[in-house]
C-alpha cells in the first residue's frame, strides 16, 4: 500500500486549520505536511526561527533547499516546494483539506500526485477541545461579556428625544447603530480583541438575523446587540447576543422575549453528552409553535425561527458541531452556542445567545450574563 501524506498550504492568520497543525501565527502561506503520524512545517527564512521554537510541528525545515531542488525540476511556488519534499520521501498520494486551493491541486497533479479532499473536518478532533482550549475560550467570552456590558452601560445613559430617537449622553447628537457599536469595539479592540461586524440592530433592522444594523436606535423598539470577537493572542472566539429596548417595550414584545428566553431555557437544559442537536433544536421550535410563533413565509418573507439553535466556537465562529435540523451528537469539552430566536418584519426580533461547554449530564455556560430586556 502506497504511502499516503497529508498537506496544507494557507497561512495561519485566516486558516483555522493551519493555526490548529502549527501552533503559532504566521500571516503568509507556508506548508504543513503529516507523515506517519508526524507533521512537518516547511518555512522561509523569515519564520523558521520562530516556528523552531515555538510550533506545535514535530520537525521544522528551513524551505530554501527544497525551492532550490523544485526549481530544478521546473516545479513552481509553494506547491513546487512541497512537491520536491515529498517526491524525496517518495511520496506521491496526499489528502488535503476541502478548501484546499485548486491551483495548488492542479499543479500537484501535473506532476504526478494523486490528490484527494478530505470529505468533511480535516482535523475532526478540533470539535472536542483541549483544557488549554477551554481557557482560551472562556477568556474570550468574559471579553465579550464585559463588551456587551458596555453597550448596555452606553444605551442605560443615552436620553430618548422628543422624537423617540436615542442621543449621546455627552454630545446630544442622534444616536445610531455605529455609535453603540463604537463603544462596544473600542472596548474590545482596547483589550486584544478583534470584532468582526458585530451586530447593533434596532426595530425592523432586527428581522434579518444578521443585519448588522444602520439606522438610528429608537427607544420602545427591541435592539438585537450580538458580539462575536477574536482574541487576537490565541485565536479564539467569544459569542453572545442579547436583546434590549431603551425605555418600554409593547406587550408584544415583552411576549415575544419572554417566548424566546424560555426556548432559550429548554436548549440550555438540554446540552449534555450523548444528546443529539436536532432532538434540542426541535424542542425549542415545538415550544415556539405551542406559543403561536410557527416559523413560515408570509408575503414572500421568512418568519419565526429560520435558523439553527447553536453552533461549534473555537478558531473559527463557525464550526462544528452544529445544533440544528442536522443530526449531530454531542459529546464532552465541545463548545457551543445556544441561541434562539423570532423574527418578524415590521416589528424586529429578539435572540438571546450563550455559550456552553458540552459537559457529562449538563452543560458549562460561559457567557454567565444577566438576560433583561427593559433598560431605564
Amino acid at each position: 500500500m502506497k504511502q499516503v501524506a497529508r498537506l496544507i498550504i494557507a497561512d495561519s492568520e485566516h486558516n483555522a486549520d493551519m493555526l490548529y497543525a502549527s501552533g503559532m501565527f504566521v500571516p503568509d502561506a507556508f506548508i504543513a505536511i503529516e507523515i506517519e503520524g508526524r507533521w512537518h512545517g516547511l518555512f522561509s527564512p523569515l519564520e523558521v526561527g520562530r516556528a523552531e521554537k515555538g510550533s506545535k510541528f514535530d520537525e521544522s525545515h528551513l524551505d530554501t533547499s527544497w525551492r532550490v531542488l523544485a526549481e530544478s525540476h521546473s516545479y513552481r511556488g509553494l506547491a513546487g516546494i512541497a512537491a520536491s519534499f515529498l517526491k524525496d520521501r517518495n511520496i506521491d498520494q496526499l489528502m488535503v483539506p476541502g478548501d484546499f486551493p485548486l491551483s495548488y491541486a492542479e499543479q500537484l497533479r501535473s506532476w504526478g500526485f494523486e490528490v484527494n479532499a478530505t470529505e468533511g473536518a480535516f482535523f475532526p478532533d478540533r470539535a472536542v477541545k483541549s483544557e488549554y482550549e477551554l481557557r482560551c475560550l472562556a477568556q474570550s467570552e468574559r471579553l465579550t461579556r464585559q463588551s456587551m456590558q458596555q453597550g448596555e452601560a452606553y444605551l442605560a445613559a443615552c436620553g430618548i428625544g422628543d422624537d423617540g430617537i436615542l442621543r449621546d449622553p455627552e454630545s446630544g447628537k442622534k444616536v445610531k447603530s455605529a455609535d453603540v457599536r463604537r463603544v462596544i469595539e473600542t472596548f474590545l479592540i482596547g483589550r486584544g480583541a478583534m470584532p468582526a461586524h458585530t451586530i447593533v440592530a434596532c426595530g425592523k433592522e432586527g428581522a434579518d438575523p444578521h443585519n448588522i444594523g444602520e439606522g438610528f436606535i429608537r427607544a420602545h423598539q427591541p435592539i438585537i446587540i450580538d458580539i462575536f470577537p477574536r482574541v487576537l493572542s490565541t485565536g479564539y472566539w467569544g459569542d453572545m447576543t442579547r436583546t434590549y429596548v431603551k425605555g418600554k417595550a409593547t406587550p408584544e414584545v415583552k411576549r415575544l422575549y419572554q417566548t424566546v428566553r424560555e426556548g432559550q431555557d429548554i436548549g440550555l437544559s438540554m446540552v449534555a453528552a450523548g444528546v443529539d442537536g436536532i432532538v434540542i433544536h426541535q424542542s425549542i421550535t415545538d415550544h415556539f409553535d405551542k406559543q403561536g410563533y410557527p416559523t413560515k413565509m408570509i408575503r414572500g418573507k421568512q418568519t419565526g425561527f429560520f435558523h439553527g439553535t447553536g453552533h461549534g466556537v473555537g478558531l473559527q465562529i463557525h464550526e462544528a458541531p452544529s445544533i440544528s435540523v442536522r443530526s449531530n451528537i454531542l459529546k464532552a469539552n465541545q463548545v457551543v452556542t445556544v441561541e434562539p430566536g423570532l423574527y418578524y418584519p415590521g416589528l424586529g426580533g429578539v435572540r438571546l445567545e450563550d455559550m456552553v461547554i458540552v459537559r457529562d449530564g449538563g452543560c458549562d455556560n460561559l457567557t454567565k450574563y444577566k438576560r433583561k430586556l427593559e433598560i431605564a
